[in-house]
């Protein structure tokens, strides 16, 4: 009974892991989780919920779109790093089902953008503009081949810039209480969030070094070192802890005498950001791009949770 028990479990577990490497390769797990990060940040400033489904479709799709066309285009110049990943077979086996979740999430993203309020859509314009162009070589007619992933340090940074307009900008233009929320309020998450990106792009990079430093990418741990990086990314864990219990305290401090913010919730939060700081200091360097993605993106999906179950009243 024990060993069948036991062989259960090892199934169950193996078909999860297909499951999600089927997610995260089709990129429909970053897809789910920029949705949820918003979902998050939407709880955590107490907006209108109801006047923001439609955005968090239209962020899934976008993000799809992006991630989906961004990987289609470096298959198709020859620039794709990683040959085993299913989604790179998928592209050799059924490049027509491939063209076709690209088509299916652009033509998505405008028809749920043109639901948006015009506010929202002008910080789309910008966001979209950045994302899209990320990984082109926009100055190519004037003989100039660099794109702007390719300026030194600048990768991180647009990233950071971009999930977190993503996630708190847009839902606060979109929501009704765009007039009356504090901007100070929204603009002190959007910096926060801001580094908690910083924190969890840093392993990517710090993964990549070896054929960042190959093809003559500047990153952060591909300059500086993997070690000086992982304590980058600790004294950015460790600011990310002290502006969010700041955020928390203020938040109930603006809804009393109620109490909007559950303890639970927020020292949920500083243990997984504790343990992302251990999984950072020792595998982000050593396991594959699989773990990165499914740890580190997949921290956004289990931040909503954590806000939104704690939270339930």
């Amino acid at each position: 009974m024990y060993i069948q028990i036991r062989v259960v479990f090892a199934y169950t577990d193996f078909f999860m892991l297909r499951i999600i490497r089927l997610l995260i390769e089709t990129n429909l797990f970053i897809a789910i989780a920029a949705a949820c990060f918003m979902w998050a940040n939407v709880i955590f400033l107490d907006l209108h919920v109801a006047s923001l489904y439609i955005l968090s479709v239209q962020i899934f799709f976008s993000t799809w779109f992006v991630y989906q066309i961004s990987r289609w285009i470096y298959f198709k110049k020859g620039e794709y790093s990683n040959k085993d990943e299913l989604v790179a077979q998928w592209f050799e086996k059924y490049p027509n089902f491939n063209k076709f979740t690209i088509y299916g999430a652009g033509f998505s993203t405008v028809i749920f953008t043109l639901f948006l309020r015009l506010e929202t859509i002008i910080v789309l314009g910008v966001i979209g503009a950045i994302s899209v162009l990320y990984p082109v070589q926009i100055l190519k007619p004037f003989g100039i081949t660099t794109r702007l992933r390719d300026f030194p340090f600048v990768k991180i940074f647009l990233i950071a810039f971009v999930w977190s307009a993503t996630s708190v900008i847009l839902p606060y233009t979109e929501s009704k209480e765009y007039v009356s929320t504090d901007k100070v309020q929204v603009l002190l998450m959007f910096v926060i969030q801001f580094i908690y990106i910083l924190f969890i792009t840093l392993p990517f990079d710090i993964n990549d070094a070896e054929s960042d430093k190959s093809s003559d990418m500047k990153t952060i741990p591909s300059v500086f070192g993997i070690t000086i990086s992982k304590w980058i990314a600790f004294f950015l864990g460790l600011i990310y802890l002290i502006a969010i219990v700041f955020m928390y305290m203020l938040m109930n401090w603006n809804h009393l005498p109620n109490k909007y913010l559950s303890e639970i919730s927020i020292i949920s939060i500083i243990t997984m950001i504790v343990a992302l700081q251990i999984f950072t200091f020792l595998k982000s360097d050593k396991v594959s791009k699989f773990w990165i993605k499914m740890v580190y993106d997949g921290s956004m999906i289990l931040y909503f949770l954590l806000i939104y179950l704690l939270n339930i009243r």
